[in-house]
């Protein structure tokens, strides 16, 4: 069988635009530093892993960070930054490409995550090793860490969103969206917050104005849309992957939620 599969990374010069790398250093305290428009032409995490950092010190865009935070730092953006005085300090930087596709980032300087418990500086070292090391497919492999460790910056803040909007039952809530094709019944989301199944139901209908098992068929709607465009599988075999393998119940659901027969779409992603 000829195999002609090939992939290749284009030159430094035809992705000029386009930079990424992990980068770390050790900071000698006290240090200054100003960033001016151009100097930083791609986006930033920042990793402190020892000592703090202050960025626009004295203004109404004061950032403050200490070890464990990540600090985002937009494209090509303006700030001064000092690090703090009380120990030298060291950081893991990963500069990366503005133009992710379906990805939008903020256009100021923030904390994008405090890691407590060192799961974020575990892939910041993985992805820093595997890029200086430099080995046959580091670029490959530095880029997926780019973006295993930008889908958990994104788990980490749709939970604190949860948390801060749904605040009695985000757990369940959160859970459901990860686990939709699953059968987890509402008795078992209450217990995860804490509450009576009553209770969650309610509480439930109040922040999505549609019951626990509604949303769970609209989320398995939803995949079942994606997948049926693809072309890839029959409307039969997308309604047994999400968890409806009655087709006419499949069938029924999804043109009450779209307004179209899933085989209408078929293969038009």
């Amino acid at each position: 069988m000829k195999n002609d599969f090939s992939v290749e990374f284009a030159t430094i010069n035809q992705v000029e635009s386009k930079k990424f790398g992990v980068f770390s250093n050790v900071v000698k305290v006290p240090d200054y530093y100003v960033c001016k428009k151009g100097d930083k032409n791609f986006l930033r995490l920042f990793y402190i892993v020892e000592g703090s950092m202050v960025f626009n010190e004295n203004t109404r865009d004061t950032v403050i960070a200490k070890a464990g935070d990540i600090v985002f730092l937009p494209c090509d953006v303006e700030y001064e930054s000092r690090w703090g005085n009380e120990q030298n300090g060291r950081y893991i930087s990963i500069n990366f490409m503005s133009d992710i596709p379906y990805l939008s980032f903020p256009d100021s300087i923030c904390i994008a995550a405090s890691d407590k418990i060192g799961i974020f500086l575990e892939m910041f070292e993985n992805a820093y090793s595997i890029w200086t090391k430099g080995a046959i497919g580091y670029k490959f492999e530095t880029l997926a860490y780019i973006y295993k460790i930008i889908y958990h910056l994104f788990l980490d803040s749709t939970y604190k969103k949860l948390k801060l909007k749904e605040n009695v039952i985000y757990k369940g809530i959160f859970y459901l969206e990860n686990h939709y094709l699953e059968e987890v019944t509402v008795k078992e989301l209450a217990e995860m917050c804490n509450i009576s199944e009553s209770s969650f139901r309610r509480y439930f209908k109040r922040y999505k104005n549609m019951s626990p098992v509604t949303y769970r068929n609209y989320l398995r709607m939803k995949k079942a849309r994606e997948i049926i465009q693809s072309g890839e599988y029959t409307v039969s075999e997308v309604a047994g992957m999400v968890g409806i393998p009655d087709i006419c119940y499949f069938q029924r659901l999804f043109k009450k939620i779209f307004g179209v027969s899933p085989g209408s779409i078929q293969g038009k992603g």
